[in-house]
C-alpha cells in the first residue's frame, strides 16, 4: 500500500497562503480592540461553555468575529485538501473556540461526529500564554504494551502546539483533549481555533463521468463487503481508482486506511477483497478517462 495514508494524526503549517491568515487573525485582533466601543449586537455572541469535568472554553460561530467569506475560503480549502488527499468531500462550519486561562478539554473522542477532527489554529505564535496545545492519544493498547516499561507523556501521546496558520487532522476515534492555557487574561493571549469535523460524502470525481456513474455500483460492493465484514471491523478505506474511456478500471489504489477492530479479524483479507470488487466494477464508456477517490466505510 504504498503512499497509503495509514496514521492517526496529521498536521499541515502554513495551511492558508499568508495573505488569507493574517486577514482572519485581523478580524480577531479588531474585534477585542477598543473594549470600551464594544457593543451588546457585536460583542455579546461569546458562549461560555462549561460542563463539568469535561469542557470549559467559550465558543461562537466564527462568522460572527472573522468575515464570513474569509471563513468560507478556508472551509473550501480544506475541503478541497481532505477530498484529494483523504477521499472525504463534506466539512463541517466551524465552531470558533477561545482558550482564556483555566480553560481546556478533558481527554474525549468524537467517533459518532466524523472521520477527521479538525483543529485550525488562529493563535499568536509569540503569546503571553503556555498550554493549549492537542492531546492526540497513540492508537496502541497503552497499558499491555507498557507492562515492563514505564511510561509517560509523550511516549503515551503527541502533543500539538497551537502555531499560527496550523491545520491538524486527527482521526475522531482516537482519544484526544486540549491542554490547559495558563498566563495573561487578555484575550488576544490565548487560544484561537476553528475546529470541527470531516466526513464522507460520497465519491469524490475528476473526469467524464458524474459521480452518480460511480457510485450506483460501488453502493452494491460496499453491502457485500460490509456483509462479510459484520459489525468487528470499523473505520474508513479508501480507493483512489482511474476509469478508461471504455469504463474498465485501469488501476486501483488506497489511499487512506483506517480500518479497526477489536476482535481477531483478518482485516488484510477486507482489504484485499475490497480492491478486487472495486478493480471488476465496469463503469459507463466515456470521452476521456475518469479518477474516482472512493470511501469504503464500515
Amino acid at each position: 500500500m504504498a503512499d497509503c495514508l495509514t496514521e492517526r494524526l496529521y498536521i499541515f503549517d502554513d495551511f492558508l497562503p499568508a495573505e488569507a491568515s493574517a486577514g482572519m487573525r485581523g478580524d480577531i485582533d479588531a474585534h477585542f480592540s477598543n473594549p470600551y466601543q464594544h457593543k451588546h449586537e457585536t460583542h455579546d455572541v461569546w458562549n461560555y461553555w462549561h460542563v463539568p469535568g469535561q469542557y470549559n472554553y467559550l465558543r461562537t460561530t466564527p462568522e460572527k468575529v472573522i468575515g464570513r467569506d474569509k471563513v468560507e475560503r478556508f472551509v473550501e480549502a480544506l475541503r478541497s485538501l481532505s477530498a484529494v488527499k483523504f477521499g472525504f468531500a463534506e466539512v463541517t462550519w466551524p465552531f470558533f473556540g477561545l482558550y482564556v486561562p483555566g480553560c481546556s478539554q478533558n481527554l474525549h473522542n468524537d467517533a459518532t461526529n466524523g472521520q477527521l477532527g479538525y483543529v485550525y489554529s488562529l493563535t499568536r505564535n509569540d503569546r503571553q500564554t503556555i498550554g493549549g496545545e492537542t492531546m492526540v492519544v497513540h492508537d496502541r493498547d497503552l497499558f499491555r504494551s507498557s507492562l515492563r516499561t514505564a511510561a509517560a507523556g509523550r511516549a503515551m501521546f503527541d502533543l500539538v502546539e497551537p502555531r499560527f496558520n496550523r491545520l491538524t487532522l486527527f482521526d475522531d476515534r482516537i482519544p484526544h483533549a486540549v491542554q490547559r492555557v495558563d498566563g495573561s487574561m487578555d484575550p488576544l493571549e490565548g487560544r484561537f481555533v476553528l475546529h470541527g469535523h470531516i466526513r464522507e460524502g460520497g465519491v469524490v470525481v475528476q473526469g467524464a463521468l458524474p459521480p452518480n456513474a460511480i457510485q450506483e455500483p460501488v453502493v452494491e460492493v460496499l453491502k457485500t463487503l460490509r456483509e462479510r465484514a459484520g459489525t468487528a471491523v470499523n473505520g474508513p478505506l479508501v480507493l483512489s481508482i482511474e476509469v478508461g474511456t471504455s469504463g474498465e478500471v485501469e488501476s486501483v489504489r488506497p489511499i487512506f486506511d483506517r480500518l479497526a477492530s477489536g476482535e481477531e479479524v483478518d482485516i488484510d483479507a477486507i482489504r484485499s477483497d475490497a480492491v478486487e470488487r472495486i478493480k471488476s466494477l465496469k463503469f459507463p464508456t466515456a470521452a476521456s478517462s475518469t479518477k474516482a477517490n472512493i470511501p469504503l466505510m464500515f
